[in-house]
């Protein structure tokens, strides 16, 4: 939606946030603009959400690989514009059977790094199936009907085979939500390391660059704060309190099960680890995916692969993402860091066997949502009572139950902003929020 400078009838002066994570902030800086008067609330003392720093070894670390990728909507940057941006050559490797491959995939490095086995199976799986063809190519369009949803398990068999199945998408699956692969929608079959269009993922060529702020996400937040508090956007910070109707309308950028509890919309969380090694048992990779479930972690990255400002002398930092999965959300992993150091090792992540100088554990709760069968019905009948109890408009990925990136929850923190402002009502609001239920999770 364009923008506009009219301003809906009712209380047309001022606002409130929920959430002062990059959504959120994103919402009150474009209310501001149309000099409406805002008020963020947030829950938690710091703002940032799940880009708020982790401090280790005296750097505000990421909660995770964070990048931001060249076919990006473009609003997140107009907005961060002066947090020095830097493009970085990608340099990604996906662990599989014992070989690195490059990631994003490359068609004959990957064919070979499957080895000859490997791909007669797959091959002679895929041929087997009954319109095969037409059902690759079909993937993405048959993802997103989910009037029949088939479940994550029969609608990759039907598409790649059950050797491709058994060796990859289902091993990264279990690993993530911890449950039976069938019980997942065929919603989950995305663009991911484990669960994408092979299709998509082997013959479409990859843009091997990426974004990346100076100083770190945490900048981002710190700049849009500075931005806002110039602009006299109010904070409240530490206030966990109820919404409270006052006429005005909320742009609720929180969980939407916490607005509508009994929703059955679940999440499952994720383990950060990060560990300082020698410098010289690194090589230059920025970015590890290991989907194979002998491997606890699903992602491994460098920081100081993506800034220089994370260099560091004689020694460099891992970020480990652990899936909670199987775990619950009470593992300790720093108790078993020699078991994860030799995982490092044997994925060959680490290029002899070495100690960890040390180790710092956060838990991240509530990241993955939970799609099992039956959650789009789920989640558009929960932004619809949402709408029916009051001036409320859901965004970003939390607000809004996706898996996304953060320009992408940036994006639907504009088009919220811009539907009150040409006069869109809660109830038109939750039906458009229907179409970002597609989006599509670029690593």
């Amino acid at each position: 939606m364009p923008p506009t400078e009219s301003v809906p009838s009712g209380d047309p002066k001022t606002a409130v946030v929920i959430g002062a994570g990059i959504t959120g902030l994103s919402a009150a800086l474009l209310l501001s603009r149309h000099g409406v008067a805002v008020t963020v609330h947030e829950a938690e003392e710091q703002a940032g959400g799940l880009l708020a720093p982790i401090l280790h070894e005296g750097m505000p670390l990421d909660r995770g690989s964070h990048r931001v990728h060249p076919e990006a909507h473009p609003l997140l940057l107009e907005l961060t514009r002066e947090a020095e941006w830097q493009w970085q050559q990608r340099s990604g490797t996906l662990v599989l059977k014992g070989r690195h491959l490059d990631y994003p995939l490359q068609p004959l490095r990957f064919l070979w790094g499957l080895g000859l086995r490997t791909v007669v199976q797959m091959g002679s799986g895929w041929l087997t199936r009954p319109k095969a063809f037409q059902q690759t190519l079909q993937w993405e369009s048959d993802r997103q009907d989910l009037q029949d949803d088939k479940g994550f398990e029969r609608f990759v068999i039907e598409r790649v085979g059950r050797a491709a199945y058994q060796q990859f998408y289902e091993p990264y699956a279990r690993k993530v939500w911890g449950i039976d692969p069938n019980d997942l929608s065929q919603s989950v079959a995305k663009q991911r390391v484990s669960t994408s269009n092979p299709a998509q993922s082997v013959f479409k060529k990859s843009e091997r660059r990426f974004l990346y702020p100076k100083f770190g996400m945490a900048a981002l937040i710190q700049l849009l704060r500075t931005k806002l508090e110039e602009a006299n956007v109010n904070f409240v910070m530490g206030s966990d309190q109820a919404i409270q109707q006052t006429g005005c309308p909320i742009f609720h950028t929180g969980h939407l099960s916490d607005l509508v509890p009994d929703s059955k919309l679940h999440h499952r969380g994720l383990y950060l680890l990060h560990v300082t090694l020698p410098d010289d048992c690194l090589d230059e990779t920025d970015t590890w995916y290991t989907p194979e479930h002998q491997f606890w972690f699903g992602r491994v990255s460098q920081p100081a692969r993506f800034t220089s400002e994370f260099e560091t002398p004689n020694h460099r930092v891992l970020c480990l993402e652990i899936p909670e999965g199987r775990w619950g959300p009470d593992k300790d992993f720093t108790g078993t860091i020699q078991t994860i150091m030799s995982q490092l090792h044997r994925a060959k992540i680490v290029n002899r066997p070495v100690e960890a100088k040390s180790v710092i554990q956060t838990f991240l709760p509530r990241v993955y949502p939970m799609y099992t069968r039956g959650w789009i019905q789920r989640q558009r009948q929960a932004l619809r009572d949402v709408a029916q109890a009051g001036n409320i408009y859901c965004c970003g990925r939390q607000g809004l139950f996706l898996h996304c990136n953060m320009d992408q929850a940036v994006a639907t923190a504009d088009a919220a902003v811009n539907h009150w402002l040409k006069g869109g009502t809660p109830h038109e609001w939750a039906e458009h929020c229907q179409t970002f239920a597609d989006f599509r999770v670029r690593d």
